[in-house]
């Protein structure tokens, strides 16, 4: 059950002075023990489908209508919750809550007619509802579907309120339990229409939130910025880049910047250390004379750059381009520029030279393969004959300082009484190192291991780098991986999100675990086949990185399903399952259904391929 700090129904609505709306009330109990606990702090304006001379002859809800009035609450008569900026005395007000308990259309109607209902509901709140303000929903047990219900209904047979409220741009932020005890003089009416009660028991009230529209990811949209210089046939420089670095800068106060912030504190009470800003390009060029010497994660791809869809199909069907554009490519790792900082004239040996930037790769669509995040990386210059000591030294360093950052986190997490099983989990999970081969530039190399994730590599260059005598010793980190590790965040897209529920859990700045703000958001599931033309060769990773600027970041997997060949036309076919979910804005069916349409035009554009 998520609650978001939040304790039951009752107790948030009476948080400050509210603008209260309650729709489709029955009997009105409950809106006059919503009254009664509110003391009058708040203006509440009751309303039901009804027409007031059918009201008038019911006598508990017309003594609870006039017991109202006397409160100073405001009563209205036939108003449809589908249509509330259509009543004229609703249609000029904004409410900073809307509450509604128990809808449904009446009599034997099935889950498609009240899913209906709510749709129509949520986008008439839109148009009436404060900016910050949120909506209520209180349903049966079961029929939200969501896994906050017990028993958890087939989705199929839900009521799927999280997808309906996206349709009009909401998101589940709040899963309370309905506050029954709370309201003694409640008495639930409706059951089929009638004035008969129903069971209440596991009910749960749903609290939704405006979401931010639905746009690019700030990665995304820097490397769509860059394609399009070359696709102008301007090949960028350094000024061009670094006028685009504010759009990828993140808040003082980011989780990432709070940890690159606490390695550097702790290390430079053990060794010297000098912090470099990132002045270089985040455009590389293959035909460079300073090409990296070490690439310190080797599962990397580089991020080349392609001019238009042709020259991507041209690659496609394993043909050479020789594009200028086709050489450059968005840095893989900072130590790219490891040459350049070793040859300053100040670069001295027992210094610890620290750099922090961002870094690009294409990469398979998942919740942990980020294409862009913020490397830390440290060089160190020693003696070769103490390369292994110093080495060693460096690795218990990392991993103090880890454990330090972790037992921050978990203070924090005591403090505020939020340590469960999961954060247990994290707080226990330990950094490993784990050697792997050498290769030319390296004499030795380690990977660093949080849990099941590589977060980093040390690597002992090759000598000669700075001089005969001279070891050096490289570590990058992947510091949006380790945010991830540590503050419980299970998708990279949240780093990248403007939206301030995110960034005020962080305005301390103290680093805590993450609180997810958007419960539960809906996936949608499409496939699509293609042939790909005989004698071309289908780039799997291009493909999701297509989809991953087609459907702006909400693809959540990609799966592979099928694959043959036509012995006859000697082409092959492959069949792709695609998962779209958005881990902080509402994405709804329309949207998603629309993007996959998309898809399948920019794969016949992109790609040598023929849809089936």
């Amino acid at each position: 059950m998520q609650g978001d700090g939040a304790e039951h129904h009752g107790q948030h609505i009476m948080e400050k002075s509210l603008n209260i709306l309650l729709v489709g009330e029955g009997n009105f109990s409950f809106s006059v023990c919503l009254c009664d606990l509110s003391h009058g702090k708040h203006h509440i304006t009751a309303t039901c489908f009804e027409a007031e001379d059918k009201v008038c002859r019911q006598t508990l809800a017309w003594d609870n209508v006039q017991d109202l009035r006397e409160k100073g609450a405001a009563v209205l008569f036939g108003v449809d919750a589908t249509d509330l900026s259509g009543n004229e005395m609703l249609a000029n007000k904004l409410y900073d809550q809307i509450i509604f308990n128990f809808p449904h259309c009446g009599r034997k109607a099935g889950v498609k007619k009240n899913r209906d209902l709510l749709t129509k509901f949520f986008i008439s709140c839109s148009k009436v509802l404060a900016q910050n303000g949120d909506i209520h929903v209180t349903l049966c047990k079961g029929q939200g579907g969501t896994p906050a219900d017990h028993p958890v209904r087939e989705w199929h047979n839900s009521w799927q309120v999280v997808a309906m409220a996206a349709k009009a741009g909401f998101i589940l932020s709040t899963v309370v339990p309905f506050g029954s005890d709370q309201y003694s003089a409640y008495q639930c009416t409706g059951y089929r229409s009638q004035e008969k009660s129903f069971h209440v028991e596991g009910s749960l009230t749903h609290i939704f939130t405006r979401s931010l529209p639905l746009e690019m990811p700030k990665p995304l949209q820097l490397i769509g910025r860059i394609t399009d210089m070359l696709a102008l046939k301007k090949v960028p420089h350094a000024e061009d880049i670094r006028a685009h670095r504010d759009l990828l800068e993140q808040d003082v106060n980011h989780p990432t910047k709070i940890l690159n912030k606490e390695l550097v504190a702790f290390m430079e009470k053990r060794v010297a250390l000098r912090c470099l800003k990132d002045m270089f390009s985040l455009v590389c060029d293959a035909c460079s004379g300073s090409a990296y010497c070490c690439c310190s994660v080797p599962e990397t791809v580089p991020y080349f750059l392609y001019s238009s869809n042709a020259e991507l199909k041209q690659i496609g069907s394993n043909t050479s381009c020789t594009n200028q554009s086709s050489k450059l490519y968005l840095r893989p790792s900072l130590s790219y520029f490891t040459n350049d900082i070793i040859q300053r004239p100040d670069f001295t040996p027992g210094v610890m030279y620290v750099l922090n930037g961002l870094v690009f790769r294409k990469c398979l669509a998942s919740q942990w393969n980020m294409p862009v995040y913020h490397e830390f990386m440290l060089l160190w210059g020693c003696e070769t004959d103490k390369i292994t000591e110093q080495m060693q030294m460096l690795m218990n360093t990392i991993d103090s300082a880890i454990a330090y950052i972790q037992t921050l986190i978990a203070n924090k997490a005591m403090y505020s009484g939020k340590m469960n099983t999961e954060t247990n989990t994290i707080f226990n999970s330990e950094l490993t190192f784990h050697s792997n081969p050498h290769t030319e530039n390296c004499t030795e190399n380690f990977s660093c291991n949080y849990g099941d994730h590589i977060i980093g590599h040390i690597n002992a260059l090759s000598p000669g780098k700075i001089g005969n005598e001279t070891g050096l010793l490289e570590v990058t980190l992947n510091l949006d991986l380790m945010a991830m590790c540590l503050l419980d965040i299970q998708d990279w897209r949240i780093l990248w999100t403007p939206d301030d529920r995110f960034k005020q859990q962080f305005n301390t700045p103290q680093l805590r675990t993450f609180k997810l703000f958007s419960l539960y958001p809906p996936h949608y599931t499409h496939d699509v086949s293609f042939w790909v033309r005989e004698g071309s060769i289908f780039d799997n990773l291009e493909f999701h990185m297509l989809a991953q600027r087609v459907s702006k970041g909400t693809i959540l997997d990609i799966k592979l399903l099928d694959e043959f060949q036509n012995v006859n036309t000697g082409q092959t076919s492959l069949c792709y399952r695609i998962i779209y979910q958005s881990c902080d804005r509402a994405l709804s069916y329309e949207l998603a259904s629309e993007m996959q349409l998309l898809l399948r035009e920019e794969l016949q554009n992109c790609f040598s391929v023929i849809l089936r």
